[in-house]
């Protein structure tokens, strides 16, 4: 069956009811139907059975589309929304390889996934200029693709300057973690640490932070440093092949340790998404094993502290004047990825009520953050809209503290928060769970 075949007979599943389409992010900005799910379904399936050319208005409303699973989850036809969205990203890559939307997406694929371009994030804004006056030439222009109306929207130089400056602390802090960290004693259980590109990029505390956990919990920890990005901004993209390199590589990289290890553990929910996806690469040797032994750092660590009775110390009062129930409050960010990809959305919570008197409250998870990899380069207007729900939500709390087990979505909140300071009056810490537990764990 050729791809344009699959492609028509995955949308032709979907019975055009619309109930997917309250549910879409997109939709509730543009109000369009090419911005549904059901609209970007019939638009794949013109495009596959040639019915039409696509124009850069169409191939972005395609584009635009946060891969969140949201639709997935109130499908009565359950339509496999994700595959068809990857085989229609491939198609229009092959057949639309110089469209606007295809150079701006690979720009932003190969500055988060390229090691040699990473110290461009750690340039000054003079420096970055040039590579954002070239995106924005690139962008969409038309009134019907841009939704940018307020002056305090981000740029993508703008959401640059501010991943610059997490890289810069990232790094500067803390040194690279790679190689081999034991738990105390003899004889314990190993497992493998997955780092994943963001994880390399910005959270090398969050980084051993989970690596203090898992010892804590008796794992000795194996964190190889020739590990692969997960393939998924590679899959945003169209590029299959790319992406299959890439899982190709893990593969053979992580089945040397296959044997040694009892999990392959990702600190973002994200890469475990796509790296549990391996099992749909069945012609590529070892991936539906390798697809077996992955596990969530959340879900690895609430099952792995009850069994091992680690306890926590509360969380600290607060000094004089200030309110004395902010520091026990704790706002705690749900992602897509771990809602409607690993469904694993009450271990998180289950996980941070191992930390005595904490409070948590749900920040709104109704629609995507708008960060979704690479999006929140590609389309900073549309991400950064996205994510008023979440800064007007957070305003009226009183939580300093944000929790979030996805790195990129805490990479968007960070940058958000930081620009909306003054709006919410006081100074939000984004944090992933497994560094608030380690900053409380009691060490034997």
């Amino acid at each position: 069956m050729t791809l344009q075949q699959t492609i028509s007979q995955l949308a032709n599943q979907c019975v055009l009811c619309g109930l997917c389409i309250p549910h879409c992010p997109t939709y509730r900005l543009f109000r369009t139907e090419n911005e549904s799910p059901r609209g970007r379904i019939s638009l794949y399936k013109a495009l596959a059975e040639k019915q039409f050319e696509a124009s850069d208005a169409i191939l972005t409303a395609l584009d635009h589309c946060l891969g969140c699973r949201a639709c997935e989850k109130v499908c009565p036809s359950q339509v496999d929304y994700t595959q068809l969205n990857l085989l229609g990203r491939k198609l229009i890559a092959s057949e639309y390889p110089l469209s606007q939307h295809s150079l701006k997406q690979k720009l932003s694929e190969k500055l988060l996934t390229t090691p040699s371009l990473h110290p461009l994030l750690k340039f000054s804004a003079k420096a970055i200029s040039p590579l954002n006056a070239m995106l924005s030439r690139i962008s969409p222009k038309s009134k019907e693709e841009s939704i940018e109306k307020e002056e305090s929207k981000s740029s993508t130089l703008e959401v640059l300057q501010s991943l610059s400056r997490q890289m810069n602390s990232s790094s500067s802090q803390t040194p690279p973690v790679q190689g081999f960290y034991p738990a105390a004693g003899q004889s314990n259980p190993q497992v493998t640490l997955f780092k994943g590109c963001s994880g390399d990029l910005f959270e090398q505390q969050t980084l051993l932070d989970a690596i203090t956990l898992l010892n804590a919990c008796q794992f000795d920890v194996l964190v190889p440093d020739k590990q692969q990005c997960c393939g998924a901004i590679s899959a945003r993209q169209g590029d299959t092949e790319h992406m299959e390199i890439l899982a190709k590589q893990n593969i053979h990289q992580f089945e040397q340790l296959s044997s040694k290890s009892q999990a392959l553990i990702s600190v973002t929910n994200s890469c475990t998404g796509q790296l549990k996806g391996y099992n749909q690469l069945s012609h590529l040797s070892g991936a539906n094993e390798l697809s077996l032994k992955v596990t969530d750092i959340v879900s690895f660590l609430a099952r792995a502290i009850k069994d091992n009775l680690i306890e926590f110390t509360p969380l600290g009062t607060k000094k004089e004047g200030e309110d004395k129930n902010a520091q026990h409050i704790i706002g705690v960010h749900i992602p897509c990825s771990l809602k409607n990809v690993l469904k694993e959305e009450t271990l998180l919570f289950d996980l941070l009520k191992k930390i005595p008197d904490i409070q948590l409250i749900k920040i709104s998870d109704q629609y995507c953050c708008g960060a979704a990899g690479s999006y929140m380069l590609q389309y900073p207007e549309v991400a950064d809209k996205l994510l008023d729900e979440k800064i007007s939500d957070i305003t009226p709390q009183h939580y300093q503290t944000i929790v979030s087990s996805n790195i990129g979505c805490s990479l968007h909140f960070k940058q958000g928060l930081e620009k909306h300071e003054a709006k919410i009056g006081r100074k939000v810490d984004v944090l992933h769970p497994v560094r608030l537990l380690a900053r409380q764990l009691i060490k034997t």
